[in-house]
């Protein structure tokens, strides 16, 4: 009985090309983007599941609690994880890291290389988490102070070797440290919220003299890690952290250690702080990419569900006759159903081809470590044969219902009315419903791609153009800042030099302070600090809303004056009048003065997702990490080559390492632009798959009304009245789908919109344009067939039986 099914199935689909052709194309369409969607949350999902006890550890966070609001971060006290190992007994075990964002020099056989890229462990560290190592024991490696252990990728690139045990890395510094390499473990999976390429020994810093200064509670900033004996414990263990806090942490300090636990298996999607280790992901964006999936499946199945029950006048006499010769309702259903099945297989089978053959593109293109191996793990095998099963079930039930119900004696006489009469409210209800779908899609996609052009074009209040970056590793040049400088600016393609600490879009320092204007009964006032040179006011342009800047020829300037922005000036309640304002700010155990010289425009250092912050600029610390250099841009190439002989000349020891400001910046928004790529690249295929299934409808529904149209034509319509006729229907399809889609893209919009400080407005425009665009699509797809329909010749379809 299945073997006859089948060969029915595959004589139907040889027998009608063109409509097996529109189903197949369709489904596998739909299928291949259900699965690359997939595959991509899959591997989202699966960050550091690979370690075998990841539900039961967790990292300890950590948080300011400032009068701007709450900067939490991953990294905090060194003395959490030693404290909770002795203290809990539901912690069973801990391991940290610290030291990162560094910039370090390493010397290998007189050869310098730069890495900011290294961390120092715990000796448990390789006990704790299960990275393998290719060479060396884990309970040994990181046991002793001045030992290391490389990547594969760190110890090719140090020793032009994988296994490099034995070797010396020289750590350059005021002392260089000469340290061995213990072990070599594998290449850090990509799927890990962690990234480092080699580990030092945290046994290096503790001090001899004092060797409980790694388990402070009131310094260091360690990525703190530990193992619970069981996930349901790690309420109770969080109320004894804030016991074990109250124990060991001054009053005075309190408001700097606000410790929280998250789950290592939700860092990388549901933790996005300030200084993680890399970029994390958003469960906002899977949840996204699950929705558009799921969509673009139900729209590849409701195109075979309306392509059938369309074509249900090419079956009618079918039916019939297989009645009358004795088959039963079920045995019809079980063909139809078989038919189904078989296209869904095709479509399968040709999906999977389609992802071998193109999986590595996509990892490109999604900026995701796809592999063809994920293909046939068992998690996506089952979701494939669930796909197929509903699809090909699912799908093809209504048609098979709708088909066998068909009365033999009314078939054959040829009075069954199908097409868009012959259940045609559900087939239009469909259509709605994937073209409500591909509405969101399109104003999705626009409201995307509008915020992300708006976050890349949006003036931030300085200039970013043609801003050499040059990373001042060591401070190799700030004894000789200004003649370092000074050999700059003789060059004319050199405009302006100036330096900092931080870089804009990262991390700045959190200085309190303390201001007459402002009761603060709880010590947390506090300014981000900017520490620049005179220089760096008019190098970035910023403009100064009132009094000067900084002047080399005022010696209070360089320990005394500062700027404040205008979010500044605001919360010190002091925006009316600024100057000369004396403002306390905190530096290690004393207070300083400073003078207020100047008020400035606020400005976007941050990425543009957060509010700007109330900052002070001015000469507040001795070290300044990066020089901006301002050069012409017709003499971009010139002006590297000029950087780097100057600085080898300044500082030949350290690697010369630059980039370009507003490539860095355009960095912070690397997420939004691949979210922008993808949400395109599927919303096109989805009104693709939609459009497949406007215009096998629009076939069959000039088909039926072939007669129609030819007495229409007869009567004198014109080819515009017939199109018009046959389009019609169609176009209030469109408008209906419009009607429902506008307000669920708005909600949705706006949710997403949420993330962001500053955003573009929803305006009415987007809402249009998709509705227009999303009508001209739908009737360009179907004017092919309905142009043929107008412009046939009536005689020809008057003689149609």
């Amino acid at each position: 009985m299945i073997k006859n099914y089948l060969k029915i199935a595959v004589r139907s689909i040889l027998k009608n090309p063109g409509y097996s052709g529109i189903n197949i194309f369709g489904l596998t369409l739909g299928i291949t983007c259900f699965l690359f969607i997939f595959l991509v949350v899959q591997y989202e999902v699966s960050f550091d599941r690979f370690h075998k006890d990841a539900d039961l550890i967790y990292r300890v966070d950590n948080a300011l609690k400032l009068s701007s609001g709450e900067y939490k971060y991953p990294n905090g006290p060194n003395g959490i994880g030693p404290s909770l190992l002795t203290e809990v007994p539901e912690v069973t075990g801990f391991t940290r890291l610290t030291g990162n964002g560094q910039q370090r020099i390493f010397e290998v056989n007189n050869e310098l290389f730069q890495t900011e890229d290294a961390f120092y462990a715990d000796s448990t560290f390789f006990e704790f988490f299960d990275f393998e190592l290719t060479f060396g024991d884990r309970s040994e490696v990181l046991d002793e102070p001045l030992m290391v252990v490389l990547t594969e990728n760190a110890a090719l690139r140090f020793f032009g070797k994988k296994n490099a045990v034995g070797e010396i890395l020289t750590l350059k510094g005021n002392q260089d440290a000469r340290y061995l390499v213990s072990g070599i473990m594998e290449n850090i999976p990509a799927n890990s919220h962690m990234n480092f390429e080699m580990l030092l020994s945290l046994e290096t810093l503790r001090n001899p003299n004092n060797p409980a200064n790694l388990n402070s509670w009131n310094g260091g900033g360690a990525f703190t890690y530990i193992k619970l004996n069981s996930p349901k414990s790690a309420d109770l263990v969080y109320k004894k952290i804030l016991e074990l806090k109250a124990k060991y942490v001054e009053e005075s300090n309190s408001i700097r250690v606000n410790p929280s636990l998250i789950a290592m298996t939700d860092i990388h999607l549901k933790s996005n702080l300030r200084n993680e280790m890399q970029p994390n992901g958003s469960m906002d964006v899977v949840y996204v990419f699950s929705a558009i999936a799921i969509f673009i499946l139900l729209i590849a199945a409701i195109n075979y569900m309306n392509l059938a029950t369309a074509r249900s006048a090419k079956r009618a006499k079918e039916v019939g006759v297989r009645k009358v010769l004795g088959a039963y309702k079920n045995q019809l259903i079980g063909q139809f159903m078989g038919e189904s099945v078989v296209l869904v297989i095709i479509s399968a089978m040709l999906s999977i081809a389609v992802i071998g053959a193109t999986i590595n593109l996509m990892a490109d293109f999604t900026g995701k470590a796809l592999t063809i191996d994920m293909l046939f793990q068992l998690r996506v095998v089952m979701v494939l044969l669930i796909v197929v099963i509903l699809i090909g079930f699912g799908s093809g039930i209504y048609p098979a219902l709708f088909l066998s119900s068909f009365k033999p004696a009314v078939v054959l006489k040829g009075k069954l009315a199908p097409g868009m009469n012959s259940s045609g409210s559900l087939r239009k209800g469909l259509v709605i419903f994937q073209f409500s779908i591909s509405i969101m899609l399109m104003i999705g996609t626009y409201t995307v791609y509008n915020q992300l052009t708006y976050m890349k074009n949006k003036s931030l209040g300085f200039q970013k153009k043609n801003m050499l970056v040059i990373s001042n590793t060591r401070n190799a040049v700030t004894p000789q800042l200004d003649a370092f400088k000074n050999e700059l600016m003789k060059d004319p393609s050199i405009e302006r030099v100036t330096s900092s600490m931080s870089k804009p879009g990262g991390l700045r320092p959190i200085i309190f302070i303390k201001s007459e204007t402002v009761i603060d009964d709880e010590g947390n006032l506090n300014l981000a600090g900017i520490s620049t040179d005179f220089d760096y006011m008019s190098t970035f342009g910023i403009e100064i809303l009132k009094g000067r800047d900084f002047d080399r020829s005022i010696p209070s300037d360089s320990t005394q004056s500062i700027l404040l922005n205008e979010q500044a000036a605001r919360e010190l309640n002091i925006i009316e009048d600024p100057l000369g304002q004396i403002i306390q700010i905190s530096q290690g155990q004393d207070w300083v003065n400073k003078k207020v010289i100047g008020l400035v425009a606020d400005v976007n250092f941050e990425p543009l997702q957060r509010k700007t912050e109330s900052t002070m600029y001015g000469p507040l610390f001795g070290s300044n990490l990066y020089i901006y250099v301002k050069v012409n841009p017709d003499r971009l190439a010139e002006s590297i080559e000029l950087a780097h002989a100057t600085w080898e000349q300044f500082a030949p020891e350290i690697p010369f390492q630059y980039s370009f400001l507003e490539d860095d910046l355009n960095q912070l928004y690397q997420s939004e632009e691949q979210l922008s790529q993808v949400v395109i690249f599927f919303a096109i295929l989805t009104v693709i798959i939609a459009c497949l299934g406007l215009f096998g409808l629009a076939s069959f529904a000039t088909e039926q009304r072939i007669k129609e149209i030819g007495v229409r034509k007869v009567l004198g319509a014109s080819v515009a009245q017939v199109l018009l006729l046959i389009s019609k229907d169609f176009m209030v399809l469109i408008i209906v789908a419009f009607l429902i889609a506008a307000p669920a893209a708005y909600f949705l919009s706006d949710w997403w919109l949420q993330n962001f400080a500053f955003k573009v407005d929803l305006g009415a425009f987007t809402f249009i344009l998709a509705g227009l665009g999303a009508l001209v699509i739908a009737l360009s797809t179907i004017s092919y067939k309905t142009l043929n329909a107008a412009r046939s010749n009536p005689v020809k379809a008057l003689r149609i039986d």
